[in-house]
């Protein structure tokens, strides 16, 4: 009888620790995108929905991603001179087919659009936008802005069947080919520093 309730404290414990570590993390997420919003309050004219809205309407999601199952956050940094002018516009988190080529294009095509500003500390952005595809299980909290588009014509992959396949081959040792699906979920959840420690190690890094 004492070991069973010892086993269900141990339990609860696991639990309740596991929540409090999901509900730190959501915090730090929800403080991350707030410090943006506040920012293009400021410095877009019209603020974040007004640059919400021009970005859905100027941004596609370029079909060769899409029959890819390309799904992912890129996290666009780039910095608007107290002047106006869009400089320093790079992709931190790269996803390819197409998809950095139109972010760069839409914010490089935003000078103009910005009020200005008499303090340089107000100048530095940093933009977490998620490409997602319906029917595609993946994380969304991280992301300040969402586009999603139809799925090729059969739903895609979901971070799950990544991770699964990823605790496979590291059971088996198999360093090389986890790589490739380590990639894949930084990719769609770049600010998980696990994923960054799991490709350390499979690089062969302490």
């Amino acid at each position: 009888m004492k070991k069973t309730i010892l086993f269900v404290v141990i339990i609860l414990f696991v639990g309740i620790s596991n929540s409090l570590i999901c509900q730190e993390i959501n915090s730090i997420s929800q403080a991350r995108k707030d410090n943006v919003i506040e920012l293009l309050n400021y410095r877009f004219k019209g603020g974040y929905y007004t640059f919400e809205k021009i970005f859905l309407q100027n941004v596609t999601y370029p079909p060769q991603a899409i029959g890819n199952c390309i799904v992912g956050i890129a996290i666009v940094s780039f910095r608007v001179s107290c002047e106006g002018e869009v400089y320093d516009i790079r992709i931190k988190t790269p996803l390819g087919y197409g998809i950095d080529n139109e972010i760069s294009s839409f914010f490089g095509k935003t000078s103009g659009h910005w009020n200005t500003c008499k303090d340089e500390k107000y100048t530095k952005f940093e933009v977490p936008i998620q490409f997602r595809l319906v029917g595609t299980e993946t994380n969304t909290e991280d992301a300040l802005l969402i586009l999603e588009a139809d799925n090729p014509g059969y739903v895609c992959n979901s971070d799950e069947y990544y991770i699964k396949k990823l605790q496979k081959l590291i059971n088996k040792g198999k360093n090389k080919r986890v790589l490739q699906y380590i990639d894949i979920m930084i990719r769609r959840n770049p600010y998980n520093t696990e994923y960054y420690e799991m490709k350390k190690k499979a690089l062969g890094g302490e």
